[in-house]
């Protein structure tokens, strides 16, 4: 759920995404239910800004993640 943009409350009904389109110099605050376990990487939908390394990672203090790059799960990155 969407609290603010660039340091301004949202107000009337709440605003509810799954995705933002931020542009340069934009700001948001965002709040959410932290109830899936893992690591979890935000990342940019402009395939070349993620290319560009335009991504995050959310993980949990005391979380781990039994998945590797190339381990027994066989998963490759692009």
């Amino acid at each position: 759920m969407v609290l603010s943009r660039d340091g301004v409350a949202a107000t009337g009904s709440p605003w509810w995404v799954d995705s933002l389109e931020v542009r340069d110099g934009e700001a948001y605050e965002v709040a959410f239910v932290a109830d899936d376990p893992g690591i979890w990487m935000d990342h940019c939908h402009n395939l070349p800004h993620a290319v560009e390394g335009l991504v995050a990672h959310l993980l949990y203090e005391g979380v781990s993640e039994p998945f590797r790059i190339g381990g027994p799960a066989g998963n490759r990155p692009e």
